[in-house]
C-alpha cells in the first residue's frame, strides 16, 4: 500500500497558478487605460492639427466642397487670402467643442442646409476683417489713390461685407450710383496703369 500511496501522491495535480490575480487584472486593464487615452489624444491633437491647416480636411467633413474650391483656386478674396497665408480657422474660429459637435452632426446628418443644398452663410461683422486689416481709417489710407476711395466716401457707415464677400465676386457697390473711378475688383482682370515714381 505505500507504494500505491506513493503513487497517488505523486498523481496528485499541482493547483493551477491564477493568471488573473485582482492586482494582476487591475495592472493590466490600467495598462490598456493609458494605452487607450494616448491614443486618442494623439489622434485627437492629430485631426485637431489637420482641422486647423488643412482646407481639404474641412472639405471632406462638412458640404463644404465648394467653399474650399474657392478657397484654393478661385479669383474670389477667400482664394486672395489663401494665397497671403490666411488659414481657413483665421477668420472661421470656434471652440474645439463646436468642431466635434460639427463632425458629429455631419455624420448623423444633422446640419442645416439651404434650398440649394449648401451650407447656410455665416454672417461676420467688420470686427473680424479688421482683426487683420487694422480699422477703416487704415484701409482708407491704403485706398487714398483711387479716383473714388472706396473706403473713404459719404457711406461711411457701410459694413465690409457691403462690397467683400469670402467665397463669391465681390460687389462694386459705389458703381451702383457713380462711374467706377478706375477701381478694380478682385476678380477684374489686371490693367497696366503705367509707372508710378
Amino acid at each position: 500500500m505505500k507504494k500505491q500511496d506513493h503513487e497517488e501522491t505523486k498523481k496528485e495535480v499541482k493547483p493551477k497558478r491564477n493568471l488573473f490575480k485582482k492586482g494582476e487584472v487591475g495592472f493590466v486593464v490600467g495598462i490598456i487605460l493609458i494605452f487607450l487615452v494616448i491614443a486618442g489624444g494623439a489622434s485627437g491633437g492629430y485631426l485637431l492639427h489637420l482641422s486647423n491647416t488643412s482646407p481639404a480636411f474641412c472639405g471632406t467633413c462638412h458640404v463644404m466642397e465648394k467653399n474650399v474650391s474657392s478657397y484654393m483656386t478661385s479669383n474670389h478674396l477667400d482664394n486672395v487670402h489663401f494665397q497671403a497665408g490666411v488659414q481657413c480657422k483665421d477668420c472661421h474660429d470656434y471652440p474645439v467643442s463646436a468642431e466635434i459637435a460639427s463632425g458629429v452632426n455631419f455624420l448623423v446628418g444633422n446640419y442645416s442646409v439651404g434650398s440649394d443644398g449648401e451650407l447656410l452663410k455665416v454672417e461676420y461683422d467688420d470686427q473680424m476683417c479688421l482683426d487683420c486689416h487694422i480699422s477703416d481709417a487704415f484701409m482708407a489710407r491704403a485706398t487714398d489713390f483711387l479716383t473714388r476711395n472706396p473706403h473713404n466716401n459719404h457711406n461711411s457707415e457701410l459694413e465690409c461685407r457691403t462690397c467683400h464677400m469670402s467665397h463669391e465676386p465681390q460687389i462694386d457697390f459705389c458703381s451702383s450710383c457713380h462711374t467706377n473711378g478706375g477701381q478694380r475688383m478682385i476678380e477684374d482682370e489686371a490693367t497696366e496703369r503705367g509707372v508710378m515714381y
